[in-house]
């Protein structure tokens, strides 16, 4: 599933440095300049601009002035893709072909690094090879050398150990929420996070770990009508989380999981064309939310909002933006 929420934490710098610092780039970080971390516009990687919504880029240079581009793919999905080393090749060769047209080949014609990235938040364990050669039959060997090769790294949250997740990191902060299943760890884990995201101060992405929450873990959780102190209104999530945790029990989940689920797709629609409506205004101006909020009513397919939440971050201004929600949703009648 498309998750707006999710893929709005790794649109913000500090997710991403964070990702790169205790993760994918452990151990050789220290050679990145993290000031110079900035993503690609949404579609930067395909020329006919049907990028994946699951798709990020980002790059970063080199403290020896080398620059590396980061090809993140965020997968949403129960399932796992066994392809996704040849999606990720497709990704990676579309940036090179963006990249020379765009004349950014180091002064010897050398194309720049990329780090490929696979981030998985499903229960399932992720099965699917991580290197493009375990795909490709073998048998010939003289054909070897010309099969295309290429390994992304993986963070499959779920399986990573405790143990693994480095300190002071919110990325761990958001593998620890998702491996959380009791009200006391829950907490713990809410409190660890508010302490990293006042020191972060970064009023954004307080507010997409706010959505995340009340999102990803299906609780009738609300802001306050016109809050604006995005820590307080994480606090508060925090207590009434912790409050709901302690009321689940195993009659309500044996009784009413099946009503429990239609209500809470439904609320999580809800609270998505929410999500998006706020960052309209964030970006443009209350106006456009509201114009948006009416172009958005009734809308509860999760792909067309996942498409909207792409556009409020790839158009440049609000025109553009409605255009395209109105133009998409007259397409379906």
């Amino acid at each position: 599933m498309h998750d707006p929420a999710y893929k709005l934490l790794f649109s913000r710098p500090r997710m991403v440095r964070d990702l790169l610092d205790g993760f994918a780039a452990r151990g050789w970080s220290d050679a990145l300049d993290f000031d110079t971390l900035a993503p690609l516009p949404a579609g930067y990687v395909s020329e006919d601009l049907q990028q994946r919504r699951g798709d990020l880029v980002w790059r970063i240079r080199f403290r020896e002035e080398r620059w590396l581009y980061l090809v993140l793919l965020l997968e949403f999905q129960a399932g796992v893709d066994r392809a996704m080393a040849v999606r990720m090749l497709a990704s990676t060769a579309l940036l090179y072909q963006r990249v020379i047209a765009d004349g950014v080949p180091h002064e010897r014609g050398e194309l720049p690094l990329v780090l490929p990235v696979v981030l998985h938040n499903g229960r399932r364990r992720w099965t699917a090879p991580v290197e493009m050669t375990a795909l490709i039959e073998t048998g010939i060997g003289a054909l070897a050398p010309y099969q295309p090769a290429q390994r992304y790294y993986l963070l499959d949250g779920a399986r990573v150990p405790d143990a693994d997740l480095p300190a002071d990191n919110l990325v761990s902060a958001l593998v620890g929420l998702e491996k959380t299943r009791d009200a006391p760890s829950l907490g713990e884990a809410l409190r660890a996070l508010i302490e990293l995201l006042r020191a972060a101060g970064d009023e954004h992405l307080t507010r997409a770990f706010a959505a995340w929450l009340r999102w990803g873990l299906r609780v009738a959780v609300r802001p306050a009508a016109g809050a604006g102190d995005a820590l307080a209104q994480l606090q508060e999530t925090q207590t009434m989380l912790e409050e709901t945790v302690r009321e689940w029990t195993r009659e309500w989940l044996d009784q009413g999981i099946e009503q429990g689920r239609a209500q809470g797709i439904e609320q999580g629609r809800e609270e998505e064309r929410a999500l998006l409506c706020r960052q309209a205004a964030r970006k443009f101006d209350g106006a456009a939310a509201e114009k948006l909020a009416a172009a958005l009513a009734g809308v509860t397919d999760a792909e067309r909002l996942g498409q909207v939440g792409d556009w409020i971050i790839e158009c440049a201004t609000a025109a553009d933006l409605l255009a395209r929600v109105r133009g998409d949703h007259g397409s379906d009648g």
